[in-house]
């Protein structure tokens, strides 16, 4: 809109000054609107606009003979068409970037509802695109009713020719919040693994007050970089959240695609920012849980095993490590049924590196046959089985 404004100002001073020439000679429109345009050209050093062109003309086109007046307000209407897009682009830029506050619908997390304080935002800001804009991280702290005590969103908004990034906080009075956005030159995100706001939004949205009910803890903060990723934390406080509530994700279940959010609740205070001091309590929550299905290969698919097999996982302990071998004052053992050998150090440490073996049976579309044999440790020593790409899944072992 500012270009085709300066454009048409540019025209109608070229025509006037054409009009008040002192002599028609040949090109002179042409002329003056090379004049015009050579007032305006300007280079760009590190996003700071130098006017190239009238310091051309300024230097090599002082002495003018013929229509000097009309060629010189040519050159100059150039240059102030050039001041004018940079003060115009300037404060285009300055109010579009200047921090708003918008009051919140709701102050208390679990009353609200934060997809529709984002869309409560993007029509306060005139936001039109939904398709492209990222979560990339969020931390939220409430008290235990639910009230606000810390917010703080970055978004991304990346559509050519432009990125704008949002950062979003939760103001000292807590019933408002700062936005700050920034335009920058696109820049190329590829396929990122974060997810869509509105998406992750309504996803935090399916979090209860019954889901965190823990007597002792005083606030809880949650925080995530909404990226879509594979999730196979074990030992944790892991659990799935969808419509129907709040479930435990077991170790056997993992790993899993999914949306994580860490969990952090404090029986302690926050400090004066809002934030949790000290962590007693933590449990990850994942949204919208899909099956993660491992790409099968030798070098995978014992591990594959193992994460969904105990039978596997328990075979594979009692036969690597401490287990199979140790060190004594400088001895090098290696466990034999049961009987201890001693050996060199390089047998032994090639022991503990290369084995178990190995050996891929048979490899079909839909399952892998698979051989695994280690000689040290206790019997059995060899382990077969049959893993199945649908699922997967472990069937047919058999110890040996």
């Amino acid at each position: 809109m500012i270009e085709l404004m300066l454009l048409a100002l540019s025209i109608a001073a070229v025509f006037i000054l054409y009009r008040k020439s002192d002599e028609e000679v040949p090109y002179l429109l042409a002329k003056l609107i090379g004049y015009t345009i050579l007032g305006t050209a300007m280079f760009n050093l590190n996003g700071i606009r130098i006017p190239a062109g009238f310091i051309i003309f300024l230097l090599f086109f002082r002495k003018i003979p013929v229509n000097a007046w009309s060629k010189r307000r040519a050159a100059y209407t150039g240059f102030a068409v050039f001041l004018l897009s940079v003060i115009l682009s300037f404060s285009v830029k300055e109010w579009y970037e200047w921090p708003r506050k918008v009051a919140l619908k709701e102050t208390n997390f679990y009353d609200g509802s934060l997809l529709e304080e984002w869309n409560n935002i993007k029509e306060k800001l005139d936001v039109e695109s939904d398709y492209g804009v990222k979560l990339t991280d969020i931390r939220m702290v409430i008290d235990k009713a639910g009230n606000y005590e810390s917010l703080d969103l970055s978004i991304v908004e990346d559509g050519p020719p432009e990125t704008v990034y949002y950062r979003i906080r939760l103001s000292e009075d807590g019933e408002t919040v700062d936005v700050k956005r920034t335009k920058r030159d696109a820049e190329d995100w590829g396929q990122t693994p974060y997810s869509e706001a509105d998406f992750v939004f309504s996803q935090l949205d399916l979090i209860t007050k019954p889901m965190l009910n823990h007597d002792s803890v005083n606030y809880y903060e949650l925080n995530s970089d909404g990226q879509r990723m594979g999730y196979a934390v074990k030992d944790q406080k892991n659990y799935r959240v969808d419509t129907a509530g709040k479930k435990e994700l077991k170790d056997s279940e993992l790993p899993v695609d999914g949306i994580a959010v860490g969990v952090c609740g404090t029986e302690g205070g926050i400090d004066e920012h809002g934030m949790i001091l000290e962590c007693d309590n933590f449990e990850h929550y994942l949204f919208d849980v899909l099956k993660n299905k491992p790409e099968l290969n030798t070098s995978s698919v014992l591990e594959t095993a193992e994460s969904i097999s105990p039978q596997v996982a328990g075979w594979l302990s009692e036969h690597i490590g401490d287990n199979i071998g140790s060190e004594k004052n400088g001895e090098f053992i290696l466990k034999i049924d049961g009987k201890e050998k001693r050996v060199s150090e390089q047998e032994y440490i090639k022991a503990l590196k290369e084995t178990p073996y190995v050996e891929v049976i048979e490899q079909g579309q839909d399952n892998w046959k698979v051989k695994v044999e280690n000689p040290y440790g206790n019997p059995p020593h060899t382990m077969e089985f049959e893993l199945t790409r649908e699922g997967p899944e472990v069937v047919d072992l058999h110890f040996r």
